[in-house]
């Protein structure tokens, strides 16, 4: 593969990257706006709903701010090869701190959100904690999968 093709697979992953979790915030914040808006004022699920809302702006926020645009394409050429490999390690070094920036904000206000109010909800709390930390455990493994994938792109990028 040339090193304009790796380069446009790079732009092309980051761009869909980026709609992807535009189009899963969109659905979530509307989806906790809607429980907001029926939640008492200062309770967990209230807070968990404020936490998950903001994180999910914050979230979009970090992926767009990272994502890569075509313009780069024709701004820089494809043999500058230090910027492209630096390029490269960036959205590596973003999908692999998905614990950091995605999960952590995420997961707080899930389990806010889920929070047991009184200790017969202990058990059903416990089972969706559990659960969170299944499903985020899937997100960190499958964005260091893309991460190893994109460094290997990265490592055929040639000087020719």
């Amino acid at each position: 593969m040339t090193n304009k093709e790796l380069i446009r697979q790079l732009i092309k992953g980051s761009i869909q990257r980026a709609v992807q979790e535009s189009v899963a915030a969109i659905i979530v914040m509307i989806g906790f706006a809607a429980i907001l808006a029926h939640s008492e004022v200062g309770s967990p699920k209230y807070c968990g709903c404020l936490v998950i809302l903001v994180s999910s702006g914050f979230i979009v926020g970090v992926v767009w701010s990272h994502a890569l645009s075509y313009q780069l394409l024709s701004s820089h050429s494809p043999e500058d090869l230090g910027f492209w490999r630096a390029a490269f390690r960036a959205q590596a070094k973003l999908l692999r701190w998905v614990p950091l920036w995605y999960c952590v904000p995420i997961g707080a206000g899930a389990l806010l959100f889920v929070a047991p109010t009184y200790p017969a909800e202990l058990l059903p709390f416990l089972l969706l904690a559990s659960f969170f930390a299944a499903v985020l455990t899937g997100v960190t493994i499958l964005n260091r999968g893309v991460a190893s994938k994109i460094e290997e792109m990265e490592s055929q990028l040639t000087g020719s």
